[in-house]
């Protein structure tokens, strides 16, 4: 059943790999309705978790802000297959580091450095493209998936052009050996999923509700003493996308996991104020809050 799955998956990125841009959305526009509308794929979950965290807007303005959601959500799922067989080269263009000279001064330095991510616009294209935009070699720290022929699949895919996948088990080997890499890298964590060890969670003040945040990428952080950054992801037209680093903690500068947590949240909140459609409310987040 597995192999199954994963010769559907390969036959989903050959065809939309053979997609132009303007018929892919084509596309995304009539999944959109058949998803939301016939299917109502998720809508609960992702208009409860708009109502619980925005008490303070019009159930209009929620509702302008789901469907916007909606359309990017799909966007994305289909840019995914897509950019799994399209040339890295050609996403460049639409997938363009704004401002890599500010890790860059580390890298010169011979400096690693630590950069965390989030679920906000189109995360997936950033280990296919982003390392060759980049002096340091990117290392993403990922959880494995179920299905090991995807997960193998999706393994390479994210792996070459200046960027290598770790498991997350491996995180605690991999910074142990940190010192015999070969050139300065860039550690990636996404780290706005609910950790699912309450071991490794630090309970933070996130959209107005105590809610759980993993503590590993923190900890490594925080022990590392590496200048920590965010990518931050901005649409800035329908398959465009500019990457901007925002510099989180200067090397040394934080002294506990928790001080860097919110950090992150807090630039985190800030996208997600200026655009709120971009950030992933299809997944249950608040689910020890909320009752889908």
């Amino acid at each position: 059943m597995k192999f199954l799955a994963y010769i559907f998956f390969r036959l989903l990125i050959g065809l939309f790999s053979l997609l132009p841009f303007k018929l892919l959305y084509l596309f995304s526009d009539l999944l959109n309705f058949i998803l939301k509308h016939l299917f109502k794929y998720r809508t609960a979950v992702i208009e409860t978790n708009l109502s619980y965290c925005f008490p303070h807007k019009s159930k209009q303005e929620l509702a302008s802000i789901a469907k916007s959601f909606y359309r990017n959500f799909i966007d994305i799922i289909l840019e995914s297959f897509k950019g799994l067989g399209t040339s890295p080269q050609k996403l460049i263009p639409r997938y363009t580091f704004r401002n890599p000279e500010l890790m860059d001064a580390h890298f010169e330095r011979g400096e690693h450095v630590i950069i965390y991510s989030q679920h906000y616009n189109n995360w997936e294209w950033a280990p296919l493209c982003l390392g060759l935009q980049m002096k340091h070699h990117l290392v993403g720290a990922v959880k494995m998936l179920s299905n090991q022929y995807i997960n193998e699949y999706m393994k390479t895919g994210r792996s070459g052009n200046n960027v290598s996948i770790i498991p997350t088990y491996q995180t605690a080997k991999f910074f142990s050996k940190l010192d015999e890499e070969p050139k300065p890298v860039g550690i990636v964590f996404i780290a706005d999923q609910k950790p699912s060890g309450k071991e490794r969670a630090i309970e933070m003040d996130f959209l107005g509700q105590q809610v759980s945040f993993h503590g590993g990428a923190a900890k490594y952080g925080i022990k590392s003493g590496l200048a920590i950054f965010s990518l931050d992801v901005h649409r800035v037209g329908r398959g465009r996308y500019e990457v901007e680093a925002v510099q989180l903690a200067k090397a040394g500068e934080l002294s506990s996991a928790d001080q860097l947590t919110a950090r992150y949240i807090q630039n985190l909140e800030r996208l997600i104020t200026a655009s709120p459609q971009s950030w992933l409310w299809s997944h249950k987040r608040f689910k020890n809050k909320i009752s889908y």
